[in-house]
């Protein structure tokens, strides 16, 4: 079997088919002529009608099925309705432009309503066992994936591509069209490897990507593929490889895979992109793991202004491998890094942020690993007010930190003050989690071993609550100090 057929691509040549008869150009007598408005046709340098490009961006009003028909027809002129007469081609046209436009502005759902519409459209052109099908099936399972994390529509717009693909004949006439065949299987096994990966799927995963390898090795023998694309499918390849092996917990090979894709990358956009920023950021448990988040945060510095939100991220990754040290230059390292990350978010999103209070929650932590509890229980007291504002004031996010407040008071010996914290994180975690999870239950436990500490019950003040439980339970049968006889027994 030759590699095309494994790959599903037809070995024959192109299929022609000529058709015979007479043909009405567009100016003749018997094509019916049509008066519109130069605003209402199709323009083709533009992409869109100035209808289109005057509606509304607001998701939140829902159409209703007369106002859907009623958007399909243009206003009413002479007492009828024009029906909008766009050819498929031109609409597929407007489709993808909208497609670009919207994933421009960070628009997902408009993305996806787009993507479909091409899918719709691409049947209606070329039926439903074309390969430009397959393509616009593997584009919205990698918008699916990529934009909205949805593992399992992305494998399910996969598998319909790849069945496309593998089922039908698939002609071609040159070597660019044959390219773009195989860039389509290309990102096929690609999305479908890396979405079976998401789903922990990993035996799959491995051999989609094996088979993507294949793909790169067809395309590596035409000539119209040049050494930019192909470098462009490596880096994608080695990326998902490395990031299945992690999850896979074969950190020595992803090591390996993680050191070329940042050969690939630097190769190909220079060693201060910001491309490698992220790549660089995801280094981590490796033994070049603060080299790599300190260049990160080093191109992160000479690309954006102090006080960019990248910087967040950077410093913050930076003292968090910092801290997986464990020692006291590791620990300084990292609270240094820690403030600097904590002053930007204040500075950019301010006190009440999901940011900050992670950063404030991040530094705690070291206070507490280096034996700074009155500093830790400052800024965790500080950061409740904050807290309660954000996430509300029966939250999981405030259980938590009333918990770690009340850590730092038993490691103080205050242990009245560490029941009193330990009430109001229980009181929090019940109301939030049930009474039933497995934090209510550690906190409950946790409690019922310090009241059981002597002298201590005379000095917590217990609720009506407490005091219910602390009560025997009732029992309707009374067991009498001697056994009860008849009247014989009476008179004995």
């Amino acid at each position: 079997m030759s590699d095309e057929e494994e790959f599903g691509i037809g070995a024959g040549g192109p299929m022609v088919v000529e058709v015979k008869g007479r043909s009405r150009t567009p100016g003749s007598s018997r094509s019916p002529r049509r008066h519109h408005n130069d605003s209402d046709e199709y323009s083709e340098e533009e992409g869109w009608s100035a209808s289109e490009d005057n509606e509304s961006d607001d998701e939140s009003v829902v159409p209703t099925h007369r106002s859907q028909r009623m958007s399909q027809r243009s206003p009413r002129k002479n007492g009828r309705s024009k029906i909008d007469m766009t050819p498929p081609d031109k609409k597929l046209k407007v489709a993808e432009k909208k497609v670009v436009r919207f994933t421009e502005n960070g628009k997902v759902d408009k993305v996806i309503t787009e993507l479909t519409k091409c899918l719709a459209l691409n049947r209606i052109l070329h039926g439903a066992g074309h390969w430009k099908l397959a393509r616009c099936h593997a584009n919205l399972a990698e918008a699916y994936l990529d934009l909205k994390s949805y593992a399992v529509q992305a494998e399910y717009h996969t598998e319909n591509a790849k069945s496309i693909m593998l089922n039908s004949v698939t002609s071609y006439t040159t070597d660019q069209e044959k390219a773009d065949i195989y860039d389509v299987l290309f990102k096929i096994y690609y999305i479908q490897g890396r979405a079976m990966a998401a789903l922990k799927k990993y035996n799959e995963a491995d051999q989609m990507l094996a088979k993507t390898e294949k793909v790169i090795g067809e395309l590596n023998k035409l000539s119209c593929v040049d050494d930019n694309q192909l470098d462009d499918y490596e880096i994608k390849l080695t990326q998902a490889t490395a990031r299945l092996q992690w999850k896979q917990k074969k950190y020595a090979l992803a090591s390996s895979q993680y050191d070329k894709l940042l050969k690939l990358m630097e190769d190909r956009y220079g060693d201060d992109s910001i491309l490698l920023i992220p790549v660089k950021g995801r280094y981590a448990n490796h033994e070049r793991a603060i080299d790599m988040f300190l260049q990160a945060h080093s191109i992160a510095g000479s690309h954006y202004k102090d006080g960019h939100a990248q910087l967040i991220d950077t410093s913050l990754a930076l003292a968090q491998a910092y801290s997986s040290t464990g020692d006291e230059d590791g620990e300084a390292a990292a609270e240094k890094y820690m403030n600097e990350s904590l002053a930007t978010c204040q500075m950019i999103h301010g006190p009440h942020h999901k940011q900050t209070l992670l950063v404030q929650d991040e530094l705690a932590r070291l206070y507490i690993r280096t034996d700074r509890n009155a500093e830790a229980l400052s800024l965790l007291s500080s950061s409740v007010k904050d807290k309660c504002e954000v996430y509300g004031d029966y939250s999981e996010n405030v259980s938590d930190t009333y918990k770690m407040m009340a850590s730092i008071h038993l490691s103080q010996g205050n242990i009245p003050k560490a029941l009193k914290t330990y009430k109001k994180c229980h009181d929090i975690e019940c109301l939030v989690l049930g009474k039933g999870h497995k934090k209510a239950k550690d906190t409950e436990r946790t409690i019922d071993i310090l009241m059981a500490t002597p002298g201590i019950s005379n000095q917590v003040v217990l609720s009506k609550g407490d005091e219910l439980k602390k009560r025997p339970k009732f029992n309707a049968i009374v067991k009498g100090s001697q056994n009860l006889g008849g009247c014989k027994a009476a008179f004995d």
